[in-house]
């Protein structure tokens, strides 16, 4: 937990992190953290890969589920092929995770971004 805080209070105060495949595969599980209460969680997310040589982008929905700050995205993206999610915890700007997915669909990867733009980041976290 000692990392989760470090890195959440480096990103405004929250973080978030996606684990999966879940549920036979389909589904994928976001756990997010905020550490001010009056903070108001409304992730989005896509999906990005590359499918005959052209980047492909799929928008997500991130359904709430029972336990607070935990999310489920349902795998909606085609499975022949690499990709990553792409969680926003808010509005643009706002931090984001990238998840990177193994070949099997598999999370082997998350890393925090503090501030995003619609081209890229100003700063990272791992």
């Amino acid at each position: 937990m000692i990392v989760c805080t470090a890195t959440a209070a480096f990103a405004g105060g929250i973080y978030a992190k996606i684990e999966g495949p879940v549920a036979g595969g389909a589904t994928y599980k976001v756990h997010m953290v905020s550490f001010d209460a009056n903070e108001k969680l409304e992730p989005w997310a896509t999906a990005e890969g590359v499918m005959d040589g052209k980047p492909n982008t799929v928008l997500l929905r991130v359904q709430p589920t029972s336990g607070p700050g935990v999310f489920e995205i349902a795998r909606t993206w085609p499975q022949d092929c690499p990709w990553l999610i792409r969680l926003f915890v808010g509005h643009p700007g706002a931090p984001a995770t990238f998840a990177t997915l193994g070949a099997d669909g598999r999370v082997l990867k998350n890393k925090l971004i503090s501030q995003t733009t619609s081209r890229g980041s100003a700063a990272c976290f791992t």
